[in-house]
């Protein structure tokens, strides 16, 4: 039923030794050692190699819906959107030449709308790593290329863009598997659906989010000297073209995560960018999407957009129907600094948790993840640090995909 393919690219890498239980990298310069502990802490970084613990599965929130995490010392971001940048560190406490400075090997974009693209181009440009992306916002990401090289900004005028899903293809035809980070770990991808405006559940009792600014916010975090450069991420067909990834551990216990960056009106199998109901995939595509995502290998931790573009009739409603799906262990929210105002994460939070309890049929509380919730601004690269060799993460296989 599911077309798979695999995306096998071969990687070079240079000088890995494994010393005091971090991974040796090359020589490195102050300026990477200084990224890489601004980001993962200092604690998890080697003061002299810049190496990243190579036992640990880090996590660091950018901004919004973009991480930096290092897999072992494998070092990529999720998005690359930094959501006040400034010529210098403010409200977020970095600039975006960090992402550079950090030497991340791959980039991955969960959608190409500029508050996840944006700055991509401008890394994979300037370091000569990957991006990988739908076919769509690959397109997207050459033109901010070209329009980066022109302007100055970097020396080539395109990046190596890998497709992971082809153009105009159905949410969930296509299952992927990446092996950019063979042989730490798998990655399973495919595309579902971007969130998006429904006709309120009428089967669901609803808790409403609040989604109020605190006035106070402007004054505590006083905007600077905006930077500005011509990188917009996708400002065509790429933008809500939405991938699905699941990255899965070699060896240890298996410890897996799942980051999506926008949650879909999965029920109604409807996306944005189309009009309900007769331009949505429908019900059946829905649950072909909800059908993979139980299928994949049992997942540890989900990074998930906690902002549907349809709260304002269905809350959290969709958030909870993806947690139901992928059924982690721990949920993390993410999308917090763009369509939802910054300072309303603990309202949504009040809303998620009360919603839980409100699903119909009932979420059965023992599979209910923990949820641990991140605060904007204050859990900006802030480490979560996980051990692969916890007992907790000991799980069996799924039967979707090469990583199972």
């Amino acid at each position: 039923m599911n077309r798979q393919r695999i995306i096998g690219f071969a990687i070079a890498v240079l000088g890995l030794a494994v010393s005091s239980g971090v991974l040796a990298a090359p020589p490195a310069s102050a300026d990477l050692i200084r990224a890489r502990q601004l980001f993962f802490g200092i604690e998890n970084v080697d003061a002299t190699t810049g190496a990243v613990d190579n036992q640990k599965v880090v996590f660091s929130w950018i901004t919004n819906a973009s991480y930096a995490v290092s897999l072992k010392g494998r070092i990529v971001l999720l998005d690359t959107y930094v959501h006040r940048g400034e010529t210098q560190p403010g409200r977020t406490p970095f600039v975006v030449q960090d992402l550079v400075s950090l030497q991340p090997e791959a980039i991955f974009l969960g959608h190409g709308h500029f508050d996840h693209a944006d700055n991509a181009a401008f890394v994979a440009g300037s370091l000569g790593i990957p991006i990988y992306a739908s076919e769509e916002t690959c397109a997207a990401m050459q033109t901010d290329a070209s329009n980066l090289f022109n302007a100055g900004k970097i020396s080539v005028s395109s990046v190596d863009c890998r497709v992971t899903t082809t153009k105009g293809s159905t949410p969930g035809a296509e299952i992927v598997t990446i092996s950019q980070l063979e042989p730490v770990a798998c990655i399973t991808a495919f595309r579902h659906l971007h969130s998006t405006t429904v006709p309120a559940d009428p089967t669901i009792p609803i808790v409403q989010v609040m989604n109020i600014a605190d006035p106070r916010d402007p004054q505590m975090y006083p905007p600077g000297t905006a930077l500005t450069y011509p990188s917009s991420g996708s400002g065509g067909p790429g933008g809500p073209i939405s991938i699905f990834y699941q990255f899965v551990m070699r060896g240890d216990n298996r410890f897996t995560f799942v980051w999506h960056n926008t949650t879909g009106a999965i029920k109604e199998g409807c996306s944005l960018g189309q009009v309900y109901p007769s331009g949505c995939w429908g019900p059946t595509v829905g649950q072909h999407l909800i059908d993979i995502m139980k299928a994949l290998p049992p997942t540890d931790v989900e990074l998930g957009s906690m902002v549907s573009l349809g709260y304002p009739t269905n809350g959290m409603r969709d958030v909870v129907f993806y947690n139901e799906a992928i059924q982690p262990k721990v949920y993390i929210p993410i999308h917090q600094t763009n369509a939802a105002l910054p300072t309303s994460s603990l309202e949504f939070k009040v809303s998620y948790l009360k919603q839980l309890n409100q699903m119909v049929p009932p979420f059965p509380p023992e599979l209910q993840p923990e949820a641990r919730w991140m605060v904007d601004p204050d859990d900006y690269v802030k480490p979560l640090v996980y051990d692969p060799k916890d007992p907790r993460w000991t799980k069996r296989g799924g039967s979707v995909g090469a990583c199972k």
